[in-house]
């Protein structure tokens, strides 16, 4: 089945020549925000299976396993035609860290070459990939910080091109319940600003003390995140959740867009379950200008 190019790309391989220059951004790494929109919880307060992707500063708190895996699975409409997944591992390292390694890829199927009649000529390969190793620590109770080595590739028909990004994120819990976090994605500190596809997320968010809820003891959160991209408006994201005994959570939020003046609003929404050391979890993205819901679906388990 054929499918639409995303405006994004289209535009990427109408100006693609046969080569990328040293230094350019690598390329399709846009395809990664389509896998964020599914996060209802900003990038830098991300603590699912893939959070290792969003936030350096992913840690295996104190009373967790010494080892955590995760496994998604992203999809978006036909229209789109994007999938993937990202396969993750978190372990404890005793007094050094957590030490995150990441594999995530996303690709767009069923584009094809056409030239004066519809009839197929060969496909056209589409994909981002990103292989992440990095270390988080918790320095005191309240502050957690970490550090990122990415390899990035991508391919987008003939062109094709790797780089190195180096990702730093912090986040700070307050005793008054708040939290405050700052992280960086995909940073190159060998590109100029207008060629770097780089994203900076700052996120606060405030849960509530445990209360009595329905005959069980329930927390409500309420968050706010602002992602900064090179030649974009910033991207506003608002959410809150409910989480019921530590084995339900809730989440339901809308986010703002700007991109070349243009201002879209989109859904978010997610619910999670945990039983024993295992974690299955549900982000949608409500689409926007008639495409439809794109969709993460993920587990996430302690092992020891």
């Amino acid at each position: 089945m054929r499918t639409t190019l995303p405006g994004a790309l289209v535009a990427a391989a109408a100006l693609a020549g046969p080569a990328v220059a040293l230094g350019q951004d690598a390329v399709s790494a846009d395809l990664w925000r389509v896998a964020e929109g599914t996060l209802v919880v900003p990038a830098a307060l991300a603590e699912d299976g893939s959070a290792a992707l969003w936030t350096p500063a992913s840690v295996l708190g104190p009373g967790a396993p010494g080892m955590r895996v995760g496994i998604e699975a992203i999809h978006s409409p036909a229209d789109v035609g994007l999938s993937g997944g990202v396969a993750t591992m978190g372990l404890r390292l005793g007094g050094l860290g957590t030490l995150n390694a990441v594999y995530g890829r996303l690709g767009v199927d069923g584009l094809v070459r056409t030239e004066t009649s519809p009839q197929s000529m060969g496909d056209i390969p589409v994909y981002a990939e990103v292989v992440s190793l990095g270390l988080a620590r918790r320095v005191t109770p309240a502050l957690v910080v970490g550090l990122a080595v990415r390899s990035l590739n991508g391919q987008l028909d003939v062109v094709s091109h790797s780089q190195i990004g180096v990702d730093a994120g912090v986040r700070y819990t307050t005793r008054s319940r708040f939290t405050f976090a700052a992280a960086t994605r995909f940073f190159d500190p060998s590109l100029p600003r207008s060629q770097t596809g780089t994203t900076y997320n700052l996120a606060a968010s405030y849960e509530s003390r445990p209360v009595p809820m329905w005959g069980a003891t329930g927390t409500i959160a309420v968050r706010y995140g602002a992602t900064f991209s090179a030649g974009e408006g910033v991207q506003h994201l608002l959410s809150a959740g409910l989480g019921l005994n530590h084995v339900m959570q809730l989440d339901v939020g809308t986010s703002r867009e700007t991109t070349a003046g243009t201002s879209v609003w989109r859904s978010r929404f997610g619910l999670a379950l945990t039983a024993g050391r295992y974690r299955v979890y549900l982000g949608r993205d409500g689409g926007v200008n008639g495409f439809g819901a794109s969709y993460r679906f993920g587990l996430a388990a302690g092992l020891r």
